[in-house]
């Protein structure tokens, strides 16, 4: 991953846009249908045209969408026994613990073909989809080009005025917590390992919180933020701070200490279509897929073999988060460090957030 191989229902006519849309396959006769859902926004808008309705072509299936916030909304189908989702894109963590907790269909490799996607990142129950990551972005009309770059900035509030936005969940902020107090990325999960580490970590958290104004919920959320300049300094996707930036909007953004994942796709336990999930999960994994949807947005294709079809220009690969000029400024997140104990520090990160100054 390190050398650039990569690392997230309302039925309406087809080419629908919006979320929660189906997108009817061009077979004669449909062979079923399949739910996927996303991350909204921008970045599902892309992910549409760049594999949902191809694959719907393809396959001769009906491809419907909707939404996740995360962990939270799969556990919630699956203890009602009311699971809509045939496939879920989510952060690593979750899918690792998804996984630990039965709550997920095992992926057939038999039907899924992992031709250029790393070993790492094939698992039994899920397989990775894209490498993304989330920088610190700002308003330029309120720092202009020198704008807060690294985590040391960010908790700088003194230098560095305005209205903070962060994510909501605790996955990111312990590593941004240690950043800013000047570790190295390479020590990172060394430093946290300790229980010295971690308490130095949640001290920082506390320092920073009362002076957070919105903890977003996903993507198309702190895309609003940044554009709308309800904030002026966001821990955000820099594909989202790149969407933000063709809207027209002068933003500036730096990968310095920026937190990079991978999201996988995973069948949660008991969705109703998994045969056409495994053929959609298939789909969205080809290269000529990944690609396009890298040239959509710059996020890093996990399948290797993307960048070998021509599709991505080479202006076009500068952005792109897994770039050898990029790659090397980013930490690389643990999926390991937050599972068995997730929800532990979720809970005491939401007892954080409650902070004001």
């Amino acid at each position: 991953m390190r050398s650039g191989l990569g690392r997230r229902s309302l039925v309406v006519a087809a080419g629908a846009l919006a979320a929660g849309s189906s997108i009817p396959g061009g077979a004669s006769a449909q062979q079923g249908s399949v739910t996927f859902s996303s991350w909204g926004g921008a970045f599902q808008d892309a992910l549409r045209e760049a594999m949902l309705k191809p694959a719907s072509q393809s396959l001769g299936i009906a491809v419907r969408e909707d939404t996740t916030n995360g962990i939270q909304d799969v556990r919630a189908q699956i203890t009602a026994r009311r699971v809509t989702w045939d496939v879920t894109e989510q952060e690593l963590p979750t899918a690792e613990t998804l996984k630990r907790e039965n709550a997920l269909e095992p992926i057939d490799y038999g039907v899924v073909s992992t031709d250029g996607i790393p070993r790492e990142l094939v698992n039994s129950h899920y397989v990775g989809f894209i490498n993304f990551t989330k920088v610190i972005a700002w308003q330029a009309s309120t720092y202009g080009e020198n704008g807060p770059r690294t985590w040391a900035d960010f908790w700088d509030v003194r230098k560095f005025p305005g209205k903070r936005s962060l994510f909501q969940q605790v996955n990111y902020a312990l590593e941004a917590a240690t950043m800013a107090q000047g570790v190295a990325i390479a020590d990172v999960y060394k430093v946290l390992a300790t229980q010295q580490g971690m308490d130095r970590a949640w001290a920082k958290l506390e320092e920073i919180a009362p002076h957070v104004s919105v903890w977003y919920r996903g993507g198309s959320q702190s895309a609003q933020l940044l554009r709308d300049g309800e904030v002026d300094i966001i821990h955000m996707g820099h594909n989202r701070v790149e969407s933000v930036i063709g809207s027209g909007k002068k933003v500036g953004y730096a990968f310095d200490g920026g937190t990079m994942d991978i999201d996988a796709l995973m069948v949660p336990r008991g969705a109703p279509n998994k045969a056409n999930a495994m053929r959609l999960i298939n789909e969205m994994l080809k290269p000529d897929a990944q690609a396009r949807l890298a040239k959509a947005m710059p996020l890093g294709p996990v399948n290797a073999n993307a960048f070998a079809t021509g599709i991505l220009t080479p202006a076009e690969a500068l952005k792109v988060n897994t770039h050898p000029s990029n790659i090397g400024k980013q930490l690389l997140v643990d999926p390991n460090f937050y599972v068995g104990r997730l929800d532990q520090l979720t809970e005491r990160f939401e007892r954080i957030k409650q902070k004001r100054g």
